[in-house]
């Protein structure tokens, strides 16, 4: 698909949205977006701190209400992060998402980049190459990949909110992407959009890191 690029000379806003109200039941007793870095920093507060440092206009991370030790962790990050609860939490991704979309509508935004807490090696540049490409053209949806795979985090026009909030259950905006009405754009990347921590030898890892 050709893209045309914006002609309209006006500069979209772009807001985030960090999805961070899961149950890490996959890595055991530990809560993963609590682990420590071999810096002793918490993987939520890498994940803020990337993209809190990028071209986004505000960032919204999305929590759990009984988890308040991670509530905990986001205020030590001391970074310009609105904290937003979703109390359907265990229906799974759909239902925090469903209140970021909230947000970014009440924000007003053009677009949201839909971020998930336990990947927290994405750098800010790949962010901003995704956030830059979205500056550039009209499309409803724009990915990283690395070498043909689809990778985190993916920036949503703000057209595609009513159908996002439409999902269910433990589903993201990767539903959405087998439309064939839907404008896509590719963002080559590094392969960290594709590397999460959901099991305990990943964690083992990241405290190496």
């Amino acid at each position: 698909m050709v893209v045309a690029p914006r002609d309209d000379g006006v500069t979209a806003t772009v807001i985030a949205i960090v999805l961070a109200a899961g149950r890490s039941s996959r890595t055991g007793l530990q809560h993963k977006l609590l682990a420590k870095d071999a810096a002793g920093r918490s993987m939520i507060a890498r994940t803020l701190g990337a993209v809190t440092a990028s071209k986004v206009c505000s960032v919204a991370v999305i929590l759990s209400p009984d988890r308040d030790d991670i509530v905990c962790a986001v205020e030590a990050c001391r970074l310009p992060v609105t904290q937003l609860f979703s109390p359907d939490f265990k229906l799974g991704l759909s239902a925090s998402l469903r209140v970021g979309l909230a947000w970014a509508e009440a924000q007003k935004a053009e677009g949201a980049l839909i971020c998930l807490g336990d990947m927290p090696l994405v750098s800010t540049d790949v962010i901003n190459a995704l956030i830059e490409e979205f500056y550039r053209t009209t499309v409803d949806v724009v990915l990283p990949e690395y070498q043909g795979r689809i990778g985190n985090p993916v920036l949503w026009n703000s057209r595609c909110f009513a159908a996002l909030s439409t999902l269910s259950g433990d589903r993201g905006g990767r539903a959405l992407l087998s439309s064939p009405a839907l404008q896509k754009a590719m963002v080559q990347s590094e392969e960290t959009v594709l590397v999460d921590f959901d099991t305990p030898e990943m964690l083992q890892w990241f405290a190496t890191l």
